[in-house]
């Protein structure tokens, strides 16, 4: 089978002529990941990006254009990384503070950690915040806050409260939100 009924038979949805694609093109996925530094990416989420991208390029594929499939591929695959980088690097989803692992061999960072000192009228505060909370909040917000409070799940919540799971993870968001305004507003 050649290359163009491998592209044919990709931009239809066929899983084997994807399968072929990606192995033939393979060696791109690598180059790129020596290029382009993605957190938390593995091996097989490279892959699968590459798969991803083989299907789309088969798709928006046109051979009348003086470009190879391979050029289209790479370029779409690279810009693929790209929008993918620059979505993790926004500001929006980037943690609020440093990450540090539970597993710190570091002392002094433990010793650090251990020795936070926090006021009991900063604890009284933050409790007073927490229980007038629920009136800055929207009835449904409300309801998501208390049932995080008791414990409980973004999944567990949506299913108790027959809803999507979403939308119980965006009230949250906004409840942090929220939160956050509100002790600093008061401190």
């Amino acid at each position: 089978m050649n290359e163009q009924q491998l592209i044919c038979l990709a931009a239809a949805g066929d899983d084997m002529s994807i399968g072929a694609l990606a192995r033939q093109y393979a060696p791109v996925v690598w180059r790129l990941r020596r290029q382009y530094y993605v957190r938390n990416f593995d091996e097989d989420d490279w892959l699968q990006e590459g798969r991803i991208a083989v299907y789309r390029a088969a798709k928006k594929y046109q051979r009348l254009r003086l470009c190879s499939f391979g050029a289209y591929y790479r370029v779409l695959l690279s810009n693929q990384i790209i929008d993918h980088i620059r979505r993790t690097q926004a500001r929006k989803r980037r943690p609020e503070g440093e990450l540090l692992s539970l597993d710190v061999d570091d002392e002094d960072t433990l010793c650090k950690l251990q020795t936070a000192h926090i006021s009991t009228l900063d604890v009284v505060h933050v409790r007073e915040q927490v229980r007038t909370f629920p009136t800055v909040c929207s009835p449904f917000e409300g309801l998501v806050f208390a049932d995080l409070l008791a414990g409980h799940s973004p999944e567990r919540i949506a299913l108790s409260r027959h809803v999507e799971v979403s939308q119980v993870i965006n009230a949250t968001d906004r409840c942090r939100k929220k939160m956050r305004d509100l002790l600093q507003a008061a401190a």
